[in-house]
């Protein structure tokens, strides 16, 4: 599929679900002509334009989050000065704005017009030129909309807009308790002093709002063919901001747009280079911040913020699939903190993953009665990931639920393995990824890259990205340390290659526990260093240096070289050891499948050699640690 068809493949996709949620009285979406906007605080106004109060709407939060209410749409305005209606920051508000000292001496300083207001060390609060103008478009914004309201609210909003002063700003009283935190960029609603709800919420003003949006958008806009719907009518210059992709602007980043002149064809520049209606616009952009602002449609995969949905308004396919795509084992949670509810909830799905991963380990096929749905909605997951000033789409699926549920459910099929009882089932591709990032890391960063890759074999059911095994096997070896988490990773990556056709890997050679008789080289010398870690220790138990961490790298590259000196140094502790005859056995045992130790061993032998030195040594303990795993 072509990056331009996938792009509108993408929207369609978008713009049938808000069409979906917006029929759906259940869930609160914005309707064409408003948008979300995070609010900090509610400014009380008289009748005669008196500024009576302020009332802080964020959370108690330690670090207090704004609210997110419904206003009037607030699009994109780059760098432009273009006020929003009743909602709004201090710069267009009170046009006064803080700025650091560095800043204003590079850029105020020397240019007329500026009075400083509040000279700080490190920053100052000030009226300068383009605050000014911020200030008096909003007002004339709010004249030109509610002069011709006969409405009290909007009268002392008009009054207060007229009689307010910017450099009176640091003298108001009520201003002067939320200072700080009205400089740092929060948005204000209004209220009338006499009214329960915001002013933005009255029907004048929304009337008022509705009228002025509807000749405003089609005012002087350039009337194309929608790419998305094929329908003609005014095409979007600009598209609204996306918020919520994990470290992206705060102020939010497009996903469509064009500001190069490289970009620009046929005479065509900005988004008119690929027009998108702006009902279009407006629907994709509205349900894809909505969907980032749900906790129950978005996941983090390493720099990638996933989102996922169903095209239905049944939530069964969004909670199965949000398990899925982030196990939690309810069995393991702490149940006297756990909500109840979400316990009880947490273990129907647990229950529905269990059976689900049964029936398709048997080869079976699933149907709509084992997950509760209709297998054949259409299911969708987008990972989007920041790139400056622009969001990058890192991978997109489409597909039925039923064939999405069968493609994750086979990972973790090929992902399970032999571990503790403490040790999680299911594990999520996060975690699996974390597995990569080096202990000693600060940031504990993952690779950009390894998210995309990972999601797309996943739900693709390919083989698993290199990268990713390369990067696995290259932390067990500096870090000498193999977990359940890692192991089960180097199964499955052999597995898929194998069951692919791409390795020479017997694929029954491959297995979730101790397989004691594979002949396969590499795997047998796993356990035979696991062995001999063993004795050593059994030994000598207050070394401070073990073979384990001077030998553990070369044993899984280079066997010919460290081997036959281990075995040495491992008879010299057998013959100290009160059990050193079993010690001996199994390495008679381990080593008669061996002729002679390979000279160098290729990454599927490393991974052979790891998978085996930890079923060796999970089989050490086997009778003290009970498998959660259950041989279907």
């Amino acid at each position: 599929m072509s990056l331009l068809r996938r792009s509108v493949v993408i929207i369609e996709s978008l713009c049938r679900y808000y069409d979906i949620l917006a029929n759906d009285e259940s869930v609160s979406i914005s309707r064409p002509g408003y948008s979300s906007a995070k609010v900090s605080f509610n400014l009380i106004i008289s009748g005669e334009g008196e500024l009576l109060n302020i009332i802080d709407l964020r959370s108690d939060d330690k670090k207090p989050r704004p609210r997110m209410m419904d206003v009037p749409q607030q699009n994109s305005r780059a760098n432009s000065v273009t006020p929003y209606f009743l909602c709004e920051n201090a710069k267009y508000v009170f046009g006064v704005e803080k700025v650091k000292r560095a800043d204003y001496e590079k850029k105020y300083l020397y240019k007329g017009g500026c009075v400083l207001l509040e000279d700080g060390e490190k920053e100052v609060v000030l009226t300068h030129p383009r605050s000014l103008e911020c200030f008096e478009e909003f007002k004339k914004l709010h004249h030109s909309l509610l002069d011709v309201v006969n409405n009290p609210a909007a009268k002392g909003l008009l009054l207060f807009l007229d009689n307010w002063n910017p450099e009176d700003f640091v003298k108001n009283p009520k201003i002067d308790q939320y200072k700080d935190d009205i400089l740092a960029g929060g948005n204000f609603v209004f209220q009338y002093e006499r009214d329960d709800d915001y002013l933005h919420n009255s029907s004048d003003a929304r009337r008022s709002w509705e009228k002025y949006n509807s000749v405003g958008s089609s005012k002087g806009a350039i009337v194309g063919q929608c790419l998305v719907t094929g329908e003609s009518g005014p095409v979007a210059r600009l598209h609204q901001k996306i918020k919520g992709v994990a470290n992206a602007q705060s102020a939010g980043a497009s996903i469509v747009s064009f500001n190069n002149d490289a970009f620009y064809s046929y005479g065509k520049d900005q988004s008119y280079n690929a027009p998108v209606g702006e009902l279009a616009m407006f629907k994709y952009t509205t349900v894809l911040n909505h969907l980032l602002l749900s906790m129950d449609n978005r996941i983090r995969i390493g720099d990638t913020t996933t989102v996922f949905w169903a095209e239905t308004s049944d939530k069964t396919c969004e909670n199965l699939a949000n398990f899925f795509l982030n196990p939690r084992d309810a069995s393991k949670d702490n149940k006297e903190n756990a909500d109840e509810n979400q316990r009880v909830k947490d273990e129907k799905t647990l229950q529905i993953a269990n059976d689900v991963l049964k029936k398709i380990s048997r080869g079976h096929k699933i149907n709509s009665d084992d997950i509760k749905t209709d297998r054949d909605t259409r299911f969708y997951i987008l990972g989007l990931s920041p790139n400056n000033a622009r969001i990058a789409v890192r991978f997109w699926y489409m597909d039925s639920f039923g064939n999405f549920i069968e493609r994750v459910s086979r990972h973790y099929l090929d992902m399970e393995i032999v571990r503790g009882d403490f040790d999680f089932r299911y594990i999520s591709v996060r975690n699996l990824l974390r597995e990569t990032v080096p202990e000693s890391s600060d940031k504990g960063e993952v690779s950009p890259l390894l998210g995309g890759l990972m999601m797309n074999s996943i739900l693709n059911g390919t083989a698993y990205p290199a990268q990713m095994y390369n990067a696995i096997l290259s932390r067990v070896k500096v870090e000498r340390s193999i977990n359940y988490v890692r192991a089960g990773f180097i199964k499955a990556y052999l597995f898929r290659l194998s069951r692919s056709g791409l390795s020479s890997l017997d694929e029954s050679l491959i297995t979730m526990s101790l397989n004691e008789e594979s002949q396969n080289v590499p795997y047998r010398l796993g356990r035979l260093f696991a062995v001999l870690e063993k004795v050593q220790g059994e030994t000598n138990k207050d070394m401070g240096s073990t073979i384990n961490s001077k030998y553990f790298s070369s044993a899984s590259s280079t066997p010919a070289v460290v081997f036959p000196v281990l075995l040495k140094l491992a008879q010299h502790h057998i013959a100290k050891s009160e059990w050193g005859f079993v010690s001996n056995k199994s390495i008679e045992e381990i080593l008669s499948e061996v002729n002679e130790f390979p000279e160098y061993l290729n990454l599927e032998g490393q991974g052979m050699f790891m998978l085996g030195y930890y079923h060796q040594r999970k089989n050490f303990y086997k009778k003290k640690e009970s498998s959660s795993i259950k041989e279907e």
